[in-house]
């Protein structure tokens, strides 16, 4: 959005559906066809260059189909809202009621960001088509009712609108046919013109939001913004929190291809769900992203269709032998960094061995789910198998890395004991190995060294009584966790939490059982994804709240599905990264209600 949250927004109940309307516009955007149509209102009014730092531009092609849909989204409250999009532009910008009728809501609403160096947000004006621009003018600066007076601007025609009394929410101008709507009016002068001048002669696309972001954007705020998200997920030395190990090397990878873009594309569709796509064509040279473009592992959500019915949510990963060993010295040093002073050099040789040894016997996928039921929560994963044997060997001597003495050292100053051995679920094929997690009284935490608040039944993962399961307030971390692993021709399967025997019997069933595929809502919002996703995420935010509220199972499925991959260059068209996200509406709705955004 264009203005300012905390002047404009906060206060109205409409704020959050906006920004769902209309608020990627000041991400970027241009769909640029010449010999579109010029609009009427600005005939005589030649085009003019793009601004100096153009960084976006957007199009809302049918603000008034658009909004009905964001409203029947929404449901409930929506209903209160005003009707059509003019009804809600003149009531956030404070204008009289009767100027709704002004605005034409069958005509794209533009918007143009031009980066801004003297500050940390870009100058972002929005361009809202009006029936006739002078009479607009007329009914806000004339009669006893007017609130603005008109003060026009020599060097770009525009009518800068002036409030008579107090403020304005946002800085207001008329140009031709259209309303200029920026965060001051400087943004005006300096973007208005080619908003409401250029704009219009650009062919609108289908989709109900359409932004393009061009290389300067990516290179300059897309790739600072990300960095500095990424940032913050390190600690004060620069290595990453512990939390975020694993995912270092693909987030560094990431943000090496976006940088390596020479254009991304986003785009909103809104039906029954809401249906974000993003995707980025490489440049040339073999950089990053065409490099990934053509070398990414992909394939179909097949292993994440075959994790436990029962999974609230679940990813499947895929990636090829070469960029795991491309990896490992990155995965070393993360790793390596969770130990104070580092790892000396032998043991850091020996880290980073049996981390290739790991990567080279293991398949080129993984999956990974999340149960939670009245033992409370519980994780398992399933990963494809190369070489059982030297997969087997990898994971003890892995294991094993915890018996060198700065792994110990870290692991005490936790407060931590790790122990290791073999587990008997005869229900099971295979050898089933144990990884014991235990809390000492070295933890330095409130109660440690006293007695659990809560004690479970004996046996492997078993943490939590039926009194305290799930019931809100009372479900403490275990002073134990267990993780069970079993290594098979058909895949690596384990399992970690407070119930992961049965977590472990799930995982391993679930292919030739009752699997998450089975599952209609989860099905229908899976196979849409294709057969050429690197990464798929599937979770079930409702019935993961109700979970954790201690009601399991309460509640339909409603999925958000976020995806990733590659599709290479094909039939005229370039190769391309893309990136999904499809949210049903219910957990849109359930989102916006625990928002307070009504």
């Amino acid at each position: 959005m264009i203005v300012h949250p905390t002047s404009f927004l906060r206060h109205r109940a409409a704020a959050a559906l906006l920004a769902a309307f209309v608020g990627l516009s000041a991400g970027a955007l241009g769909c640029k066809s010449p010999g579109a149509p010029a609009d009427a209102g600005v005939a005589g009014l030649s085009p003019v260059p793009a601004p100096a730092g153009l960084v976006a531009e957007a199009f809302l092609p049918t603000p008034d189909a658009t909004w009905a849909k964001v409203r029947a989204l929404v449901g409930g409250s929506a209903a209160l809202l005003p009707g059509s999009a003019g009804a809600l532009a003149a009531s956030l910008l404070g204008l009289p009621i009767a100027v709704a009728s002004e605005i034409d809501g069958s005509v794209p609403v533009l918007g143009a960001a031009v980066e801004a160096p003297d500050r940390p947000r870009p100058r972002v004006v929005i361009g809202i088509h009006v029936k006739d621009g002078g009479r607009l003018v007329d009914q806000l600066t004339r009669g006893e009712g007017a609130r603005f007076r008109a003060a026009p601007d020599a060097a770009t025609s525009i009518a800068l609108l002036e409030p008579l009394q107090g403020t304005s929410p946002a800085a207001l101008g008329v140009l031709g046919n259209y309303l200029l709507v920026a965060e001051s009016a400087g943004d005006l002068t300096t973007v208005g013109p080619y908003v409401a001048r250029t704009m219009p002669q650009a062919q609108a696309p289908k989709e109900d939001l359409a932004v393009e972001i061009p290389r300067p954007a990516i290179e300059g705020p897309v790739l600072r913004a990300a960095r500095s998200a990424w940032d913050q997920a390190r600690g004060p030395d620069g290595a990453p929190r512990p939390t975020a190990v694993p995912l270092a090397p693909a987030i560094e990878g990431a943000l090496a291809m976006l940088g390596d873009l020479e254009r991304a594309r986003v785009t909103l569709v809104l039906d029954e769900n809401a249906h974000l796509r993003v995707s980025g064509t490489p440049k040339a040279g073999g950089g990053p992203a065409s490099k990934a473009s053509t070398d990414l592992a992909v394939g179909d959500v097949k292993p994440l269709l075959e994790l436990p019915a029962d999974a609230l949510a679940g990813i499947v990963v895929r990636d090829r032998a070469a960029s795991r060993a491309e990896n490992v010295p990155k995965l070393v040093d993360a790793l390596a960094g969770l130990v104070e002073g580092g790892l000396p050099p032998a043991e850091r040789e020996r880290l980073g061995a049996v981390i290739r040894a790991a990567s080279d016997a293991r398949g080129d996928w993984f999956a990974g789910g999340l149960r939670f039921n009245e033992a409370g929560p519980t994780a398992f994963v399933r990963a494809a198998v190369g070489d059982r044997a030297k997969l087997e060997t990898a994971v003890q001597d892995l294991l094993g890395m915890a018996e060198i003495q700065p792994v110990k050292a870290a692991l005490q100053r936790e407060g931590l004991r790790m122990s290791t051995g073999k587990a008997e679920l005869p229900q099971l094929e295979g050898e089933v190995r144990r990884v014991r997690f235990e809390q000492t009284a070295a933890a330095g935490q409130p109660g440690a060294g006293q007695p659990p608040a809560r004690k479970g039944p004996a046996g492997p993962g078993a943490s939590a009584d039926k009194r305290g399961a799930g019931a809100p307030g009372v479900s403490q971390p275990p002073p134990t966790i267990e993780l069970l692993y079993i290594v098979r021709d058909d895949g690596l399967f384990a399992s970690v939490g407070n119930d992961p025997s049965a977590g472990l019997r799930s995982v391993v069933a679930a292919p030739q059982g009752e699997r998450l595929g089975g599952v209609p809502a989860m099905n229908a919002a899976l196979a849409p994804l294709g057969s050429d996703i690197a990464f798929a995420m599937v979770v079930d935010p409702l019935r993961l709240v109700a979970s954790r509220l201690g009601q399991p199972g309460a509640g339909d499925p409603a999925p958000v599905v976020i995806a990733a991959g590659a599709a290479p260059a094909a039939a005229g068209a370039p190769a391309a990264l893309w990136a999904r996200a499809d949210i049903a509406a219910a957990a849109i709705r359930e989102l916006i209600r625990l928002g307070g955004a009504f």
